[in-house]
Formats: C-alpha cells, sequence, structure tokens
C-alpha cells in the first residue's frame, strides 16, 4: 500500500515508490528508493511537489527499550543500543551497517548471484585522480596506438595479431584498478562526438569499470576488457556504406548487419593466443536474457556471464554516443531504456549494479550547480552518490573562468553566500562551450 504525501511531509527512512512526474526527469538513479540523508530530501524537495511512499519498505530506528518490536531483544545492559531494521531483507542490525558496507554488500551478491565463477574481489583506491590522469593519458594513447596497428595489419594481411593489444590492455586494467576515475574522464570528454574504434575503446573502459565494481580478479579483468574491445571486429567485412546509413534498415540490411558476429568469429577463431571466454564474449553478447536475441537465442544463464556483462556495456555506451541515424541520448535516458529491458534484454542485477557503478552523475558529466557555476564531474564519490568532485569551469554568468578548480561537494555543503551547494542538473555535452579542453586535455 502506497501514501501519498507533500515533499515538505518527506523524512529520512522513508521509501519513495513514485514521484510527480516521470524518473528520468529527478536526479535518482533507482524507481524506488530509501531516503538516506539531507541531500535526498533537497533533490526530492527541489524536483517534486508530492510523492508516493510505501510504509511497509522503510527503515525504522527504534531504542532497545521497545522489547517487543525488536525480536529476540533483551533490554539488560543495552540501555543506549539502537537497533536498526531494513524491512526489505526482514533484518536487524546494531546501529545500521556503513554506507561502504552496504554497497560492497550488495555488488558482493550480484556477483554472486549472476555466477561469476572467482571469489569476489574488493578494490581499493590506491592514486588520486591527478596522479592518475597523467599514466591514464599514457596508457589511452598505447591502446589506441596499438589497436589501429592491429586493425591495419590485419586489413594487408587478413590475420589479427592481438598480443600488443593484450598488452595495452592489461596497462589499462591496472591504472584503472588504482584509480578507475582517470579513464572515465578521458574516454567521456574526448570521444562524445564520435563513433569509431573510439567506441570500442570506451565501451573497454566501461567494462573494467563495471567489473571492478562486481569484485572481477585482474585475470577475469583483462578477459572482459579484451572481449569488449574485439566486440565489432567483424564489421569490418560489411560495406561501409551499411554501416553508415541515416535511414531506416530494410529488412534485408538488418539481417546482413547481424551477421557481424558470424564474422567476427571468424576472425577471433583464427587468431593466436585468444582465451576461448573473449571469444565467447564476441559471440553471445547480442543474445537476450528472454531468448529473444541472436545468433542462438540463449536465454539467461545459458548466456555466458562476461557475455551478459558485456551486452549491457555495449547498449549503453552506444547508446550515449551519436550515431548516423540519431543523436546521442544523454545518460538519464540510457539509464531508463537498461531499466525498461531488465529482465528482459537484460539480467536485473546486472542492470542494478551497473547503473550503482556509473553514479548519478558519471565521471565525465557537465553539471549546473545550484550556484549557477558549470563544471565537470571529475572523481565519485561512492559512499554519497549525489555529492562528488566536480571541476568548475564557469562562474554564475556562465563565463570561463581563468583557473578552472576543484569542488567536492562532500565537503563544501555551502556556496559562498551562504546557500547550501548542490548539483542541479545534468547539462547535454558541450553546454556552454564546456569541452576537453576545459580539462586540458
Amino acid at each position: 500500500m502506497t501514501v501519498k504525501i507533500t515533499v515538505d511531509e518527506l523524512s529520512a527512512g522513508m521509501f519513495v515508490t513514485e514521484l510527480d512526474r516521470p524518473w528520468h526527469e529527478s536526479p535518482f538513479l533507482l524507481q524506488g528508493f530509501l531516503i538516506e540523508s539531507d541531500e535526498d530530501l533537497q533533490q526530492l524537495q527541489q524536483c517534486c511537489q508530492h510523492v508516493y511512499i510505501d510504509p511497509s519498505r522503510g527503515k525504522h530506528v527504534l531504542s532497545s527499550h521497545d522489547s517487543s518490536a525488536v525480536p529476540g531483544s533483551d533490554d539488560e545492559g543495552v540501555d543506549h543500543l539502537v537497533m536498526q531494521r531494513d524491512v526489505q531483507n526482514d533484518q536487524w542490525t546494531p546501529g545500521g551497517a556503513t554506507e561502504r558496507g552496504k554497497l560492497v554488500a550488495a555488488a558482493r551478491k550480484a556477483h554472486d548471484a549472476v555466477g561469476l565463477p572467482n571469489a569476489f574481489v574488493e578494490y581499493e583506491v590506491t592514486a588520486s585522480i591527478e596522479k592518475e590522469l597523467d599514466v591514464a593519458r599514457e596508457v589511452h594513447a598505447e591502446l589506441e596506438t596499438s589497436l589501429n596497428n592491429a586493425l591495419a595489419s590485419y586489413n594487408e594481411s587478413s590475420e589479427l595479431h592481438v598480443d600488443e593489444v593484450k598488452a595495452s590492455t592489461n596497462h589499462l586494467i591496472e591504472s584503472m584498478i588504482r584509480n578507475p576515475d582517470a579513464s572515465a574522464l578521458l574516454v567521456r570528454l574526448q570521444s562524445q562526438d564520435s563513433y569509431s574504434y573510439a567506441h570500442s575503446v570506451e565501451a573497454s573502459v566501461l567494462a573494467i569499470l563495471f567489473g571492478r565494481h562486481l569484485g572481477l580478479t585482474e585475470a577475469e579483468l583483462n578477459k572482459l576488457a579484451l572481449g569488449v574491445l574485439l566486440l565489432d571486429i567483424g564489421k569490418l567485412k560489411l560495406p561501409p556504406a551499411l554501416l553508415d546509413k541515416v535511414g531506416k534498415l530494410h529488412h534485408v540490411e538488418v539481417r546482413l548487419l547481424k551477421q557481424h558476429v558470424d564474422y567476427s568469429i571468424e576472425v577471433l577463431a583464427e587468431t593466436p593466443g585468444l582465451d576461448p571466454e573473449v571469444l565467447s564474449i564476441v559471440a553471445y553478447h547480442h543474445e537476450r536474457f528472454d531468448g529473444k536475441g541472436y545468433p542462438k537465442g540463449m536465454k539467461g544463464s545459458e548466456i555466458p556471464v562476461y557475455a551478459r556483462i558485456a551486452a549491457i556495456v555495449d547498449f549503453y555506451d552506444a547508446y550515449t554516443h551519436p550515431r548516423p541515424y540519431r543523436p546521442a541520448h544523454s545518460t538519464a535516458q540510457a539509464i531508463n531504456a537498461l531499466y525498461s529491458g531488465s529482465g528482459t534484454r537484460f539480467q536485473p542485477e546486472l542492470v542494478e549494479e551497473f547503473i550503482q557503478c556509473q553514479g548519478v552523475y558519471p565521471t565525465g558529466s557537465i553539471v549546473l550547480l545550484s550556484s549557477g557555476e558549470v563544471g565537470i564531474v571529475i572523481e565519485q564519490n561512492p559512499l554519497r552518490r549525489l555529492r562528488p568532485t566536480v571541476l568548475i569551469v564557469r562562474d554564475s554568468d556562465k563565463q570561463e573562468i581563468d583557473m578552472p578548480y576543484n569542488c567536492d561537494l562532500a565537503m563544501e555543503l555551502f556556496d559562498k553566500n551562504g546557500n547550501k551547494l548542490f548539483i542541479e542538473s545534468a547539462l547535454k555535452p558541450n553546454s556552454y562551450g564546456v569541452t576537453a579542453d576545459d580539462f586540458y586535455l
């Protein structure tokens, strides 16, 4: 049972099930979420007049004196103990878990639910984004060069050699293990207006970012990243006019386009030193969770798990880039499209964790602050998704700033006028003339 209330009546611990507007018009990732902070309340009050809550799904804080409410509780020796109940999981925990613990627990649960073969690996950020950015630039240039060399060699000899690409991919993974935001920032700002081999590189970065979040081992990250990098290798055998067509594809053209998977398998099956699991990623990333994909019509867990992951990454990256027949969609639209495909195109657990991994404002997003200033999201705050670190590049009058500066919204709660400071909205690429040049890329 849901209850309609005004946003002024909201408080922390309530579970919001519905807004007075479409979810993609709000800053919230999940359709149905728990209010856990003042920032959540502020965001709701800014974008809505009323919402619907489910009283049975909220979190309630009770003192241990209410022993009838807490199963198995005992008042002796616990006068000040506070018990927190998570109604969704029907669990009671002393004081509640830490936010980081909750995030890791959710990722670990998804890791187990989707059937990943190895134990969950929890990664820590060990380098600042400023330090890792220089390394990431070199790694990206190395990967682009090695990929171009491999494709040029294939065009000349019809033989694909990936040893150089594998080594470069491993360097990318090492960088993203230290700090994933550096590579995420580079690919988003550098390739927003292109859809070429840069798509493969960005998709590979997204795959590593997601795989790192899911706790994949470094060896698993290598397989996933290389597989995603080579997803569309078979399109080299398709007519360029088909790939560049602006209008709607005819039935025969759609069938021909789908053949790129078979062509990819042909190319990679003859590639020396390629792990069979890399080949399976390429072969099955167009299968659907409901069994309506191609080329085999595999369903659910029949689809190799890395291919299920790659399908989400490939879809999201393609959706947020311009194509010959349509402009780029926003990240919010991509998230909504993923939700629409949850349970049909994609495995629900993976959809949920991919969106958690990306954050409300993905690294590289251009955002408008409540102060009127414009900035670029340069680093995520995993514990407070609505308050990342932003590089301020335009002042409140939208004029270029001579010396851009970092604003950590987790620490900077007020603007220079004493008003609460927060992200008001995400902006379209190139808004107010903001480009990669603003970050000296």
